[in-house]
Parts: C-alpha cells; structure tokens; sequence
C-alpha cells in the first residue's frame, strides 16, 4: 500500500480520535518497505492498542516493523503480552519488552527460560498458605533482585532459570517461598516474628543487627550466620516437607556444582571450603541426605558464631571475599531494618486497634454514669461522675474472682468484663512484645475521657492524633565518622487542626493587588514552548535543514522534504513540596508571614496548575520527629486546605533532615518531569537532644544531597539573619536564597517560585 493508502486504514483503525497527520507520516513511513499481507497484519492491532495509548501504538509499530518475520502467527500474542507488560512496567518497561523480541517473547512462549512469577504467582500464593497456615503475601522484586521477607510479605525473584527444565525451576519457587517461611519461623530475623509461630529467641532483629555490625567485617558474620541458620531452616523443611526436601535436593546439588557458579566459588575456594569444613555435621543437610531433626538451635548458633568467625578469619585474608553469591542467589538476603519497619507498622495498628476498641467501652460506661446522674445534676446536687470530678482511673487486670479467670477493666475503682473482641486483641499484642503496655491503656482512657468531657467527641483536640500515624524510620548522618546512624529518627506524620479564623480573608484583602500582579505573570505559565525540527510542515524554515538539502541537491542526492521548524506548546509537568519550619522560634511575627507566604503561593499555584504539597515540620528529640500534612499533592486547595493553613502555630525543635528524606521519598514516587523540594525556615536545624551546629549542618546538608541523588531539585529559603554563614554550604551554591526582612517573604515567595520554575 502507498503512504496515503495506510493513512486511510489508520484513521479508520483509531477513529473517532483525529492525531495530528505529520505525527501519522512518521509512524507509518516504516511500513512502506513491508509487503501489503504484513502491512494489514500490524495495522489490524493499531484499534487495541492505540486507546491504551498513543505513544505505544507508536512503538508498536516500530517494532512491529522490525520484528514482522520473525512473528509472524504469533504477532497477537505478542501484542497481547506487550499490553500486559504495559500495565505492569508502563511505557518504558513496554517498550523494553518489545526491544528484545528473543529473550522476552519467544523464549518465554516455548517456555526455555525458565519460570516467570507472574505465571505461577496464584499457585504459589495457594502453596505457601497450605503449608504455612499464614496469610503471606506475594510481590515481584525487579530483575536480578534476590528474594527477602519483612514477616509479612515475600517478594520473590521475577524469573528462575536455574535448571534446564521447567518443572524445576517452577519446583525451585516452592522451595524458596518455604525458606523465607522458615526464616521467619525460626526466628532468624528476630524473635518479633519467631514468637508468632514456634522455636522462638528471644533476640530481636535490632539486637541480630547490632550484633553482626560489631564484627570487624559484618558481611563475613552475616554469611556465617545465614549458612548456619540455614541448615537448620532445611532440617525444619526435612522434617515437616520431606516430600519437597526430596525434590529439591537434587536440584541444590546441580546448583553446587554448576558451572554458572564454579568460578565464583573457585576464587573464594578457601572461603567456602573452610566454612564448610566448620560445619560439616550440618552441610549432610544441605546437599546430603542428613536427618530430620532440628541441628542445633538459634542460641547455639549465636553463641558459636564467634568461634566459626576467628577460625574463618585465620584461613581468609581480610577483603578476600567479595559477596555471598550462591546462598543469596539461592535462599534470599536477611534484611533485618525491613523486618524492624513491619514490626513496627505492625505493633502501631495492634496498638490503635486497641486504642480504639477499649476507648469506646471506656466512652460507653461513662456516657451511661452521665445520664444517670442527669437528674440529680438538675436538681442541683454535686455530681460525682468522672466527666464532672475530671478525674479517669482505668487498669487493666487479672480477674480475682473464683467464677472469671480472664481480664477485668476497672473505672474508678469499678470493674467490668473485657470483651471478645478486646482480650483477643490483648493477647496478640502480649504474644508479641510479652504484656500489654500501661501506656495503650491511659491513651484509651485519655481518648474516652475527653470525650466525654466535651460532650460526645464535639472537639478532642490534637491528642487524639499524637500517635495515629505510622512510624517511619529514618538514617541520621554522623560526619563525625562519615557514616550513618541506622534508624535513628523516628518520624510520624499528623494531621493539623483545621482552625476557622478570618485570616485567609484577611490576606487576601492585604495582598488583593499583589495578587492580581501574580497571577497574570502565573498564568503566562500554564505551557511551554518548543521547537521540533525538521519536520514536513511547520511555523518557520530550518535553516540548517534547508542548506543541507540544498547540498544533497548539488551532490546529486535526493534532498530531504523536513525543511521546517514547527512551534510546539507542552503541558507544564512539574510536582512540587513545600517543607515549612513550624518550630518554636517561628512565634509571632515569623510564623504570620510564613502563613501568609502559603496563601498566596497556594493562590497563584492554583492558576497555573502545577501540582503542589505543602508540609509543616517540628518534634523533639530523634524519637519524635513530626511532619504535618498541610495539604497533600492530590488534594484540592479549598476550605479545608485553608483552615489547616490557619492552624499552623509553633511547636517545638527544628530536625529538618527526617522531614526532607521523607518528602524526598514521596517525591522520589511522582510522576513528573521536574520535582522540586523547597524548605522555608527561620534558621538554623536544632533539637533539644544535642542535636545542633556543625553536627546539625551536615546531617541536613546530607539529606539535601540524598534528594538531589534521587532526581529532586532542591531549594531553601530562610530568614535568618545569620545564615550567611552556613546557608551556602549546607544547601549548595545557587540552592538557597536569604530574606533579609521578614515582612517582604509573602511578596517574595511566589516570585522566587516562578523565577525557579519558568
């Protein structure tokens, strides 16, 4: 078919949608060279796959050009498993699948290469919860990645192609599922989750951690022990599976003895022939026949790790070992600063669960005391009850009575029965950490008495969302010793109290012709002009397109028809977070303009449409670091929005680097083109724990650099009238800026904003 000819059956493939006809010439030309059978063949997929989207259609047939011999028949599965790939990876990981037709299309479809997750993951997901009892989750890690859990979700390799045969690479999933499942049985990242199942420790996976990094080379100590706990995770799966054990075992000895990890083994050959020269009473168990008992336990494998390291160490030259490749590669990594972020998440919800549930029993009884006393009350007689008196005594209990064994709740000195629901709660958390805490029972007590006190919940105030959110936990720079400080901030998010106050209208009555002057240069923003050239039509002549084509035309070569330059007006695609100081030090008339600032930045943001946060930061001490959702990127700017903006007041310290490597990694997860992080703060970063000056500076200026490493821009400004000192240095040349006087940062703000952005 002629170029015209294929325009036609395109725009009928893609109708009602009319692309641009330029756009259509250069995806179609490709086709040209196909015979008229392959050119009906790709365009008979062009309806599928261009409503999913346009610049996939595009690539679809640029490599549908390509590959067109080699699909031939298998062309709609093909296109089948590139709208599949679409979905999962979207159009980068798409476009990379239809890149390597070979390895990713026909190696899979004659099944050569191995089992894929995604395949198997339902069967897999059925598998692991019969022979388990737990409900684990299943999720892909990305290529190359090796397998781990948290204790609650598995993520599993993409792809095995370990063995020659299929059904073993598929049988090779099992076996891997059911090692993070004994990992996690056993105890060998923590007795927070061995103690959920059996033969737990009572080491938890902070203590394995730390203990681990006081070796000289930790890796070293952290392969010794998973081998060793390995062993005794296959003498668990020879004892409760010894149908798979028997399956597998083979499979362990090809991997051992394979070629694909022969060399690597050859260089650390006295490495790995040492350590199992250490244990052999275990290695029967590993690629032997072994016994169906439990080698050892856990203890003995802490106690005698040291022992096994010295002796190690005294046949390997330091820095002689490179990786654990195999056991790694085979069984998964212990990832010990994931398990503590699960069993934190999860103590967290355990605890509101609680919270919640014993609050509203709390709530009930005394709501009925109140009624109950109403009469007397009106009568004028002095009320006794607790919402009166302000007084809440609550405990928790064993029952003294003969008749009832089980927990008792007491209100000021009167007792009542838990119910179901509560000591079943009660006792998972008890499993978990060994008792129920006072603290989770006085913060249902405070929650219910205020309650009560203000009359059904009309106003409970902040305390109610003290500790709602989930604890993240964040590295802290020690330039002291150029390195890290694992986990240790603690950060929440929480929500601000909205306040309804004439402020917002306020600020718009001061500023209303600054506003005006703002939002006309902001909507000069809304898109962004290009120029494309070489292109068949267009707004203007390409003058070096021109002169070469004019020299083709001398030479006697045909001369190229892309002779102009066309105008091209994109969608801005920009994502932005505001971090502001809400510290203490931002009293008065600092915090006011602050305050000001976000209203009118909010104003003319809203007009030329990028999407935008805005976060508030204060805290005490590492162990209570607080970021406040102001307004969050996909949320609409309105009443609410602007009532939380009326409640920012200070708080307390100024720790500014969790804050920034929170922001950062939510940031680090849009969707955009240009993400930009600007902090605004009244001075230096400072907290009551000692945290302050150089050692302060660095950790922030390391935070900073750890979000321009992930692609965001960063920027700050400040209105100290110090920080010419460090400002420089901590943010970066050109990545700050100084407000000298106060009153000029809501004038100021918008402006630093659009010079940044245009």
């Amino acid at each position: 078919m002629y170029l015209q000819q294929l325009k036609d059956q395109f725009y009928r493939e893609v109708s009602p949608s009319q692309p641009q006809e330029w756009e259509v010439e250069e995806a179609l030309e490709p086709m040209l060279e196909l015979d008229p059978f392959q050119q009906q063949a790709l365009l008979s997929h062009v309806h599928a796959v261009w409503p999913v989207s346009q610049s996939l259609c595009v690539s679809y047939i640029q490599y549908g050009v390509q590959h067109i011999d080699r699909l031939g028949t298998n062309l709609s599965e093909w296109v089948r498993q590139c709208l599949g790939r679409y979905e999962e990876d979207g159009l980068r990981g798409s476009r990379l699948f239809m890149s390597e037709i070979e390895e990713n299309f026909y190696a899979r479809l004659t099944g050569l290469d191995g089992a894929y997750f995604e395949q198997i993951r339902g069967r897999l997901q059925h598998f692991i919860r019969g022979v388990s009892g737990v409900d684990f989750q299943l999720e892909p890690l990305p290529v190359g990645g090796r397998a781990w859990t948290d204790g609650e979700t598995m993520y599993l390799p993409r792809k095995i192609s370990y063995f020659p045969e299929q059904s073993d690479n598929n049988r090779f999933y099992n076996f891997l599922v059911c090692c993070q499942w004994g990992y996690v049985r056993l105890g060998v990242l923590g007795s927070e989750l061995g103690k959920s199942y059996c033969n737990s420790t009572s080491v938890t996976a902070d203590q394995l951690e730390n203990l681990l990094d006081d070796y000289d080379q930790p890796e070293v100590a952290g392969n010794i022990y998973q081998f060793l706990e390995f062993t005794r995770v296959l003498a668990m799966l020879a004892r409760d599976l010894p149908g798979l054990c028997r399956l597998v075992r083979p499979l362990l000895q090809y991997l051992v003895h394979s070629s694909q990890y022969h060399s690597a083994l050859v260089a650390r050959g006295i490495y790995y022939s040492r350590l199992l020269a250490l244990v052999s009473d275990r290695t029967d168990v590993v690629v032997g026949g072994g016994t169906a008992g439990y080698p050892g336990s856990h203890q003995e494998t802490i106690e005698q790790l040291p022992a096994y390291y010295q002796k190690i160490q005294e046949e390997v030259r330091a820095g002689s070992v490179d990786d654990w490749q195999m056991f790694a590669d085979f069984t998964g990594v212990l990832k010990f600063d994931k398990v503590q972020d699960y069993v934190l998440r999860r103590r967290s919800e355990q605890k509101q669960v609680f919270v919640d549930q014993l609050a509203a029993v709390i709530r009930k009884h005394l709501l009925e005391k109140e009624q109950n006393s109403a009469e007397s009350d009106m009568a004028g007689g002095s009320s006794t009850d607790a919402a009166d008196s302000g007084r809440l005594a609550v405990s928790v209990a064993q029952s003294t009575d003969d008749n009832n064994t089980g927990q008792v709740l007491s209100i000021n000195n009167e007792s009542m029965e838990l119910s179901a629901e509560i000591l079943e709660i009660m006792a998972s958390i008890s499993n978990d950490i060994g008792h129920v805490p006072e603290g989770y029972v006085q913060a249902a007590a405070g929650i219910a008495g205020r309650a009560v006190f203000t009359r059904g919940g009309e106003q409970l105030g902040e305390s109610l969302t003290d500790n709602t959110g989930t604890v993240h936990l964040y590295d802290e720079w020690d330039f002291r010793r150029q390195g890290y400080r694992k986990n240790w901030c603690s950060l929440v998010e929480k929500e601000i109290q909205p306040v309804t106050s004439k402020f917002i209208r306020n600020t718009k009555e001061r500023y209303r012709g600054l506003m005006l002057q703002l939002r006309r240069q902001f909507e000069m923003l809304r898109a962004e002009h290009r120029f494309v050239r070489r292109r068949r039509y267009g707004d203007d002549i390409d003058f070096d397109a021109l002169v070469e084509a004019r020299g083709d035309q001398r030479a006697g070569i045909a001369p190229s028809e892309r002779l102009f330059i066309r105008l091209l007006r994109d969608d801005r695609d920009i994502a932005v977070m505001f971090l502001v100081d809400m510290s203490n030090s931002t009293e008065g008339w600092v915090g006011n303009a602050i305050k000001e600032s976000l209203v009118l930045l909010s104003d003319v943001l809203e007009v030329v449409g990028d999407r935008y946060a805005i976060y508030g930061f204060s805290g005490m001490r590492r162990s209570r670091c607080e970021l406040f959702r102001i307004k969050e990127m996909d949320e609409a700017y309105g009443a609410n929005v602007e009532q939380r903006i009326c409640g920012v007041s200070p708080r307390e310290y100024t720790r500014m680097a969790p804050a920034i490597r929170h922001l950062t990694n939510l940031l680090a997860d849009t969707d955009a083109r240009v993400r930009l992080l600007i902090t605004l703060t009244d001075g230096k970063p400072e907290d009551y724990d000692g945290y302050r000056g150089e050692y302060a500076i660095e950790d922030t200026r390391q935070a900073l650099n750890e979000a321009r490493g992930k692609g965001v821009h960063t920027f700050s400004i400040t209105v100290d009238r110090t920080a010419h000192s460090y400002l420089s240095h901590m943010c970066g040349r050109h990545n700050s800026i100084f407000v000298e006087k106060v009153e000029q940062l809501p004038a100021r703000l918008p402006e630093i904003y659009r010079l940044m952005t245009s």
